[in-house]
This record gives C-alpha cells, sequence and structure tokens, in this order.
C-alpha cells in the first residue's frame, strides 16, 4: 500500500518516530514516502491510500497543546477538503507534565474528523521520548502492528 507519513519536528523526535514508523511499515511490505508538513498538500493526501500524522505539541499563539506551527498552513487549507473514508493514523509526542499532553493528537484527530477521513486505530501518545527511549520504540512496534493489522483488509 502507499502511504504518506506527514510530520513536523522540532528538536528532532517526531521525525525519529516517523521514521521508525516508516522502517517498520516498509518491512511489512508498504510503501511509504515520508514528508515534512510544510513540504505537504492536500494533493499528496488525496493521491496516498493511507495517511499517518505525527506532531510534537506545542504552545503555539498562546495555545498549549497544539500541533507544531508548521502544521497550521496545511491544517487550513485541509479543512475544506473532504477524503471520505480514506484510512488515517495519527501520532504525537509530549510531555504529560503541561496540562494538554500531546494536545497536537486531538487536533489532528479532529481534523481528520473535518476530512470525513476513518482513523483506523487508536492514537499514539508519546510521553517524553528520551526517557524511556527503548520502551517508546517498542510502542511505536506495537502501533505500528496494529496499524498493519488494519491495512490488511484495506484494498489497494
Amino acid at each position: 500500500m502507499n502511504i504518506l507519513l506527514i510530520y513536523a519536528t522540532n528538536s528532532g523526535t517526531t521525525m525519529l518516530t516517523a521514521q521508525t514508523i516508516s522502517d517498520n511499515l516498509t518491512q511489512k511490505g508498504h510503501t511509504v514516502t515520508m514528508k515534512e508538513v510544510r513540504a505537504s498538500t492536500p494533493e499528496d493526501i488525496q493521491n496516498a491510500q493511507a495517511v499517518i500524522l505525527g506532531s510534537p505539541s506545542w504552545d503555539f499563539d498562546g495555545h498549549e497543546g497544539m500541533p507544531h506551527e508548521d502544521y497550521v498552513p496545511l491544517m487550513e487549507k485541509l479543512k475544506t477538503k473532504t477524503y471520505e473514508g480514506k484510512p488515517f493514523a495519527v501520532f504525537g509526542l509530549g510531555d504529560s507534565s503541561y496540562t494538554h499532553f500531546c494536545g497536537a493528537v486531538d487536533h489532528l484527530e479532529e481534523l481528520v474528523s473535518t476530512m470525513k477521513g476513518k482513523l483506523l486505530v487508536p492514537s499514539l501518545r508519546i510521553d517524553k521520548f528520551f526517557s524511556d527511549q527503548t520502551r517508546h520504540m517498542e510502542s511505536i512496534g506495537a502501533w505500528t502492528n496494529d496499524l498493519v493489522g488494519q491495512l490488511t483488509g484495506i484494498p489497494t
């Protein structure tokens, strides 16, 4: 399956997570195109068979728990688009000491709903990535395996 993985990163941990997800999916026979959000377009989403969205959570424009600021222009463009039933998955990185832990995930899930997409699996929320990198890599692997299981039944 042709999967588009759109991500934004600040310190590099979201990119590392995206790369790990991409590697896991590729090992399972899927084709993954990773794109930074600022280089992504609604047409990219239209052309993909499935889409994964990933972002750290930010304090953007005075609002805690927002997606990375690079997501804002694409999100604005996507609010008027419909991708009826298109398979999506969402992951986010955050810090549970903040009020809105992985709030970016909530915003991305809402975006998928607005576009009439279909979330295939519960979203992955990673707390303080470097505090226990081994455990987080295991949870990324388990989440990706769940995603692969859901992708299996989708016609290509």
